[in-house]
């Protein structure tokens, strides 16, 4: 009886593993090769989501492009000003006065999607354009369309210049988003949010 049970244990155990590593891998392989899509169509605004390096200029590389009249950076620290992001303003275009909103509330991907929800209501936003880094965009794109699921999203994930597949950042991160995700889609199962 004892065997049996132990039996059972193990091929469950290695059952679950071969599942967990399985998405892993999925996931990582996911993270390095995600691209933006629809790269020439315009959105009613764009959205960054801070937290990764080259997010904000990329969001300001796409304003520049006018793929948007506006953009959106949620997550912002509170003393960083419109000012302080401008100064990253690579363009040959003029740097825009009027179109680039700070949120300075959101703290998880959660509170992000919260923040930007209530800046897309307030702004009569019918479709946006998602830049996160490609890790993260899972997530994003989970939480943005739970919360907005009527709204067209186009993601953008991010170049990432600093790491790949090589550099044991890249693998830090992808580990840890995908425990992230997977919580997330648990919560979510169990109807807790």
């Amino acid at each position: 009886m004892k065997f049996l049970f132990f039996k059972a244990f193990t091929g469950l155990f290695t059952a679950m593993l071969s599942l967990w590593i399985g998405g892993f891998l999925v996931f990582s392989v996911y993270s390095l090769t995600v691209n933006p899509e629809n790269t020439s169509e315009k959105t009613d605004a764009i959205i960054v989501l801070t937290g990764g390096n080259y997010r904000i200029q990329t969001g300001l590389d796409l304003l520049a492009q006018d793929l948007a009249p506006k953009m959106l950076i949620t997550g912002v620290h509170d003393k960083v000003t419109v000012d302080d992001i401008l100064k990253n303003w690579k363009s040959d275009k003029p740097k825009p006065t009027c179109c680039v909103t700070l949120g300075h509330k959101a703290l998880t991907t959660y509170d992000n999607a919260d923040e930007a929800k209530e800046w897309i209501e307030s702004n009569h936003i019918k479709s946006i354009r998602l830049v996160t880094s490609g890790y993260h965009m899972g997530r994003a794109l989970l939480e943005f369309k739970r919360k907005m699921p009527e709204l067209k999203i186009i993601p953008h994930p991010v170049e990432e210049k600093d790491y790949g597949v090589l550099e044991w950042k890249f693998w830090e991160l992808a580990f840890s988003e995908y425990h992230k995700i997977i919580f997330r889609l648990a919560r979510i199962s169990m109807n807790l949010d």
